[in-house]
């Protein structure tokens, strides 16, 4: 079977201990303690962007229950933490973070913080999982401001200046405006209203006057003005009241659970346990994806895959909706929703996915495209209007000719009935043209009655 693909052996004298905290699941073979604090740094990010977002759930528990609310992924994110740079250079992975069959992988040494590029990418997954889609530059700039975070136990610092160079000048002047309405006090409780405003679609002007009370002009003025001096520093940032001591549960792990994580890492993303959602999905059968679904509710691709092997128009479009619904930021679901729905003549429910796909389109060129489709939308729509008027014209029209010749005939057999029974004229003689003889007989007479 594939899964014996995945079997490598572990080093005999690693004891494996694993610790989670809402979608994060750490398994070390560095003791308990560089767990706990790669844990804590991971949940401390996911409540920071949670506030920042307004989606932290504050209000609601949060406070009461550490890790019980707020930002979630799709996949659960298993972190696998080596004791040491040695132990962990044969499982070092190509990207931050890869795929696996029922979960999204990473791998560290414990010799080391965890690396920028990672804490980034788990900063992305968590927006991409939870926000409304931004403009591109700003949600960049949030990836960027927390790949800077800093955590000690339940103290955190965002806004540490970047590297020199690392950035593109658009890119740096992205990151100075987050990083200017983070770390300045003035800014940094109006941050969420401003994102907030993004997040709904909204112009930037509309939530630079919300939340700053400025102008698009004075507010760039501004950021060109901090970027010019250059004065980043990092700030303290709520973090969330936990205790990784108390609230991170060590439990040991199997060694035929590490056995299989390790071959995952190995594998790289490229193939998966056959019976895991994602191992699923590759095998491509109808049953195999039905249950694809049913092992993970949240994952779009199940459902896109159904659609692209439904004959039902009405079920390939019930397919992409579900596919839309459980990943709207996704603009290439909600426009192949969108052209299901139009090619079932259901303009009034394409139009409505169009608009979505335009909000969600992650760049200005795709929003391009997508407007020129809705363009085109509507001249498809005006055709078959046009067309659907004409149809019901000409169906209208032969209706009555349909009426028309049947009273005609009902008329003829009555004229013929009554010639059979009065002995009137037969059909085998000349009527005669008596309406052109002026010299003909007169006749006077009383009408009395009509049949």
């Amino acid at each position: 079977m594939l899964l014996g693909a995945f079997l490598v052996p572990a080093q005999a004298a690693d004891r494996w201990i694993e610790y989670r905290m809402g979608p994060f699941h750490v398994f070390s073979a560095a003791g308990d303690t560089k767990a706990r604090e790669a844990l804590n740094e991971m949940e401390q990010l996911r409540y920071v962007l949670g506030n920042l977002l307004g989606k932290s759930g504050a209000g609601t528990g949060a406070f009461n229950a550490p890790g019980g609310v707020g930002l979630d992924t799709v996949w659960p994110i298993d972190l696998v933490l080596f004791p040491n740079a040695k132990a962990y250079g044969p499982h070092a992975l190509a990207r931050p973070l890869v795929d696996g069959g029922s979960a999204t992988l990473a791998a560290w040494t414990a010799d080391a913080p965890l690396p920028r590029d990672l804490v980034r990418a788990l900063t992305q997954v968590l927006l991409e999982n939870n926000a409304g889609r931004m403009p591109e530059s700003f949600e960049t700039g949030l990836y960027d401001l927390f790949s800077t975070i800093k955590v000690n136990a339940t103290h955190v610092m965002l806004g540490a200046p970047l590297p020199a160079a690392e950035l593109s000048p658009d890119r740096l002047r992205a990151w100075a405006k987050l990083q200017m309405f983070a770390t300045m006090s003035e800014y940094s409780g109006k941050l969420r209203v401003y994102l907030n405003n993004l997040q709904q679609g909204g112009e930037e002007r509309v939530g630079a006057k919300n939340a700053f009370d400025m102008t698009p002009a004075k507010l760039d003025a501004m950021v060109d003005a901090y970027l010019r001096a250059g004065n980043f520093a990092a700030a303290p940032v709520p973090g969330e009241p936990l205790s990784p001591n108390h609230d991170f549960i060590e439990k040991p792990v199997e060694d035929a659970t590490i056995q299989a994580l390790l071959g995952e890492l190995a594998s790289g993303g490229k193939s998966f346990p056959p019976e895991s959602p994602r191992g699923l999905v590759a095998k491509g059968t109808r049953p195999a994806l039905e249950s694809a679904v049913k092992a993970n509710p949240r994952w779009a691709e199940p459902h896109v895959r159904l659609a692209a092997i439904e004959t039902n128009p009405l079920n390939k479009i019930k397919e992409l909706k579900a596919a839309a619904t459980l990943e709207p930021r996704n603009s290439g679901f909600w426009q192949a929703l969108a052209e299901a729905q139009t090619a079932a003549n259901l303009f009034a429910e394409a139009d409505k996915s169009w608009s979505l796909a335009e909000h969600a389109a992650a760049t200005e060129a795709d929003r391009a495209r997508i407007v020129q489709a809705r363009a085109d939308l509507d001249a498809r729509h005006a055709a078959f209007d046009a067309n659907e008027k004409q149809r019901i014209a000409e169906e209208k029209a032969r209706e009555l000719q349909r009426i028309k010749d049947e009273t005609a005939a009902e008329i003829h057999a009555a004229e013929d009935k009554a010639n059979r029974e009065l002995g009137g004229f037969k059909s085998d003689k000349t009527p005669t043209a008596w309406w052109d003889d002026p010299a003909g007989d007169k006749v006077a007479g009383k009408l009395s009655r009509v049949d």
